[in-house]
This record gives C-alpha cells, structure tokens and sequence, in this order.
C-alpha cells in the first residue's frame, strides 16, 4: 500500500507528464554545414548576440505564455546539430525528443553537387523517428536561396524537382529561405513560430514553380504536379503501395546524378612530421596516439580549436 507521500508524489507527476505533453515541443536541426541553421534559429528566438560556429550539438530554448493568463509556459526546445553527418544516428539516441518534435533538414542551395549526399544522409536517420510517430514533423528547409536563384533555369528546376520527390517520398514540408531575403526570413520565421508554440507547420502562399522560391506543405504536392512522366508515376505508386520506398529514392538518386553530378570527396592525405632530432620510440609512441585521436568517433574539431592547439 502507498504511503501518502508516495501517492502525492505520483499525482504530481501524472501532472507534470500531462503538462509537458502540452506545453512542450522540440525542434532538432541538421544539414549542410554553413548553410544558415544557426543564423535561423537565433532569428527564430530573437537572440541578439551575433551566431556562431556549431562544433557538434547546442542547445537553446524559447518559452511564450500559453492561454492560461500567461500561468502556463510553452517551451520549445531547440537542438542544432553541426558534427560529422556520419556520426547523426548516434546523436539522436541521446537527444530527448518526447511529445511533438520537429526535424529540420537544412540545405545549402548554393551548393548543387552537395545537396544529394546531404539530403541522402539526414532523411536516412530521420526518418525512422518520423514514421513511428504522427507527432513527428520532417520539414527540408533550402538556405541561401538568394545565391541559388543566380543559378541556371535547368539547373534549378532539376534541384527543386529532386527536392519536391524527396518530399513527397518522405511525407514532408518543403520551404526555400535567404537570411538575407527579409520576405523569405519571414515567412520561415512564422512557420517555425506556429511549430514551436501554435497549431503545428503552416506554409502559407503554396509555391511550386521552380522559377521562385519553394513553398510545400506536406501531402499539398502530386507526381504529376512535379511532372514525372505517367510511366515513372505509376512505378511510384506501386512503390508507395507497397512500401518499396527504397527502390523509389535509387530511382529519384539515378535520375539526379544524371543531370548534377555529385561532389567527390577528397581523400584525407596525411604527411609524417619532419623532425630536427628523431626520437625512434617516441615517434612511434606520437604516431600510434594521433592514430587513436583521429579514430575517435566523437573527435570532431573546428579549425580554430585545431590551430589553437599547434
């Protein structure tokens, strides 16, 4: 039998439970690095210090008045995550992601042969915290939109087309923004504040031609409104039925590759340390130590952390 302690002790957290399932959200933000997370989220909650470099995980929050005359705080808490994309499915197991979350994928649209790759690797270890629940929101986000428009019609319209499929594929938001466009920084902003403390995602003024900025809301966009041909559309829907979502993206994959190719990423070349006076045992000691830095998984220095310890 429960003392009365324990029985007010339970209550209380019956409360505290009910509360947060209310009052609680969480936005968790991952992309290209540079690509305007940091510049956005600080937007987002109003910060006046100048953004800085994200070396792995940072956490932040913002908290507004709920309906009860200002007695009950929403908090939202927000994650950005700037380490190795490699290292993503780790990071999340430990991030407390409870009650209604949102993942952002940001993209760096001024960098086409990166913007596959990127995509690829976040929506792989987004998605299966997404699927399994209905309180779980994935919403691409294209930065730099301002550098990405100076781009070629074609090229544009085959990066938007690849981004709408992945979008459509994954059942999520897909919205272009520019920190340096007030109009498009707004309407990410308010899109991000109704996540945060309102009634979910809300984009307003759908856009779906390529010639001006993006603007999707999940299940708003078709096959055939992205101009897929009637055959490919048909092998989607089958693809769709029956949960074939792998064969579907290796097809979307194949047809981006085509028109922009991807970045190749340069292999890490490492150069023996020339000394004045060898020292043989110490050397191989130095060598074996570095060997085991580099090789640690949660090793992920910014350049400034790395010439400070030269």
């Amino acid at each position: 039998m429960e003392t009365l302690p324990e029985k007010a002790t339970d209550i209380v957290n019956n409360i505290i439970a009910q509360s947060n399932e209310h009052t609680s959200r969480t936005i968790f933000a991952v992309g290209s690095k540079s690509a305007g997370k940091t510049t956005l989220i600080s937007n987002f909650l109003e910060k006046n210090e100048a953004p800085r470099e994200t070396l792995v995980l940072e956490y932040s929050f913002g908290r507004k008045s709920g309906q009860k005359q200002g007695l009950e705080k929403i908090i939202c808490h927000v994650w950005e995550y700037g380490g190795k994309l490699e290292l993503l499915k780790n990071v999340l197991t430990s991030v407390p992601l409870q009650n209604k979350s949102y993942y952002i994928v940001m993209l760096d649209l001024s960098k086409i042969k990166t913007i596959w790759n990127t995509t690829e690797a976040c929506v792989n270890c987004l998605k299966q915290y997404v699927e399994k629940s209905s309180s779980q929101d994935l919403i691409l986000i294209g930065g730099k939109y301002d550098l990405f428009n100076n781009y070629d019609s074609e090229i544009k319209k085959n990066i938007c087309t690849t981004l709408r499929c992945v979008a459509l594929i994954n059942n999520a938001h897909l919205i272009f923004y520019s920190s340096k466009e007030p109009q498009l920084m707004r309407r990410v902003k308010e899109m991000l504040h109704n996540a945060a403390f309102g009634n979910g995602v809300i984009i307003k003024e759908k856009n779906v031609n390529f010639i001006k900025p993006l603007a999707i809301p999940k299940g708003l966009d078709s096959w055939e409104s992205i101009g897929i041909p009637k055959s490919t559309m048909d092998q989607a829907s089958i693809c769709l039925n029956t949960k074939n979502i792998i064969l579907l993206n290796y097809s979307v994959k194949m047809r981006h590759v085509t028109k922009i190719p991807l970045e190749v990423e340069a292999k890490e070349i490492t150069t023996e340390l020339q000394r004045s006076h060898p020292e043989p045992i110490l050397d191989s000691l130095a060598a074996l130590k570095y060997e085991d830095i580099r090789n640690m998984e949660s090793f992920d220095p910014s350049i400034n952390d790395y010439l400070m310890c030269l």
